[in-house]
């Protein structure tokens, strides 16, 4: 007997699970390339059906691929830690994250950042992950 009686049911879970290889890829090449004045920037965009995620450093196109999204919404916050997931904006798209030559997640402009900011996948049921100011992405909920 299966597990799960559909696919919906663990959607969200593998939402979260492709944003979070992702997120760990991109900081993997940001180590890698060790760029000491470009920022590597993963580019996430939406569609109906999927993600498009667009890594670059610089001008130079590295990796591109698609995500499957299955009807799952993003909520993602900075300051809001303990809300449930669906209280949280919706996560506006496209979205950007920067990571610099040391892996730290960044702005655009190389400031490093300062806080977690919470990912919420949220469908039938709901998933987190949390990148923190020092890139590292990992599944489960932010401590402030």
């Amino acid at each position: 007997m299966a597990l799960f009686s559909s696919s919906d049911q663990y959607a969200a879970r593998l939402a979260m699970e492709q944003w979070l290889s992702a997120f760990r890829f991109s900081q993997r090449l940001a180590l890698l390339k060790q760029d000491a004045v470009n920022v590597l920037n993963l580019n996430m965009s939406q569609a109906s059906g999927s993600w498009g995620a667009n890594i670059n450093l610089a001008t130079t196109a590295l990796d591109s691929f698609d995500l499957d999204r299955e009807n799952i919404n993003v909520h993602m916050s900075t300051t809001d830690f303990s809300s449930s997931c669906s209280a949280l904006p919706l996560l506006s798209f496209p979205a950007a994250y920067y990571f610099n030559g040391y892996g730290d997640a960044v702005t655009s402009s190389s400031v490093q950042l300062t806080s977690n900011t919470r990912f919420c996948f949220v469908g039938q049921e709901s998933a987190e992950l949390c990148l923190s100011p020092s890139g590292y992405a990992y599944a489960g909920s932010c401590q402030p």
